[in-house]
């Protein structure tokens, strides 16, 4: 069973929703957009009220650093925040949050700037949250002055740049198509995406300082999904994480790449959902019925 998600906007997110139940909101990673998550919420919206947003600047969303006058810059301090405005403005106070890629340092920092929101489990998708994570070359040229800049562009903010990085990070493409993969490359998107990935590789240190320093303080229920082919993070990153994390599980998805939503959504939905249910019964008492995908 499944439930039909339908675009929406407030303020500058554009993002998708559908379903019932508890709010599950899952933010996507660079490159990328709401149609990173649409297959896996539309099988969890039969039993959630399913929103994924656009991220500033992704997708169908106004850039934050032309619409948007936050305190911060297009980085992850002004994506939390503008997903804050749109749960502030959606009257959303308790939920559930995922990140995939990029989104899951945009879901802590949510939490570490927001510590009132109540979140009751968080899901992790693939994603660095580390201060020394390996860097392919020609990427490691991103902290020469001039040079990493243009480096960064050329493979993350060019259609074929970014197409050859779906190449290497995609291992089932059957599932998830270059054709799926190019719905995420708008001007706009391409545009954030070197932008973002230049600021995390230019000092990586000082980028996810706070956020690593975060992990072992984060005492709520955490699943993190990896693909046991990520070219980019390594199952052992996985571990890492979950040794990090005071209430973490993994669940590791054979012959899966990095774009873990898009390559496996019905896995995925399966976890996830064994997951959430899990935690209402252990913050609510309410053991729910086992659904199927």
């Amino acid at each position: 069973m499944s439930s039909v998600l339908t675009r929406h906007k407030r303020g500058s997110l554009s993002y998708l929703r559908g379903g019932d139940g508890p709010p599950l909101v899952l933010l996507h990673g660079i490159p990328g957009s709401a149609h990173t998550w649409e297959q896996t919420g539309t099988l969890l919206a039969a039993h959630y009220d399913v929103i994924l947003p656009d991220l500033g600047g992704f997708g169908a969303s106004e850039s934050l650093t032309e619409e948007l006058h936050l305190n911060h810059d297009f980085y992850m301090e002004a994506h939390a925040e503008a997903v804050h405005q749109l749960l502030q403005a959606l009257k959303i106070e308790a939920l559930y949050l995922g990140g995939h890629d990029f989104g899951g340092p945009v879901a802590l920092t949510l939490l570490r700037l927001f510590p009132d929101q109540e979140v009751h489990g968080l899901v992790l998708s693939a994603t660095n949250l580390f201060t020394d994570p390996f860097v392919p070359l020609p990427l490691r040229l991103a902290s020469i002055p001039g040079l990493g800049r243009a480096v960064v562009r050329l493979f993350t903010g060019t259609s074929p740049g970014l197409r050859l990085l779906y190449h290497i990070a995609t291992h089932n493409k059957d599932a998830f198509r270059k054709t799926d993969f190019d719905q995420h490359l708008t001007p706009s998107g391409r545009r954030q995406t070197w932008r973002t990935f230049h600021r995390s590789l230019a000092n990586l240190q000082e980028t996810y300082r706070e956020t690593e320093t975060l992990l072992p303080t984060l005492d709520l229920p955490t699943l993190v999904l990896w693909g046991d082919r990520d070219p980019f993070f390594s199952v052992d990153v996985a571990k890492r994480l979950v040794n990090t994390l005071p209430q973490a599980s993994l669940s590791l998805l054979e012959d899966t790449g990095h774009f873990v939503p898009e390559e496996r959504p019905e896995v995925v939905a399966w976890h996830m959902d064994d997951f959430l249910r899990e935690v209402t019964k252990q913050t609510t008492g309410i053991n729910q019925d086992r659904s199927s995908f």
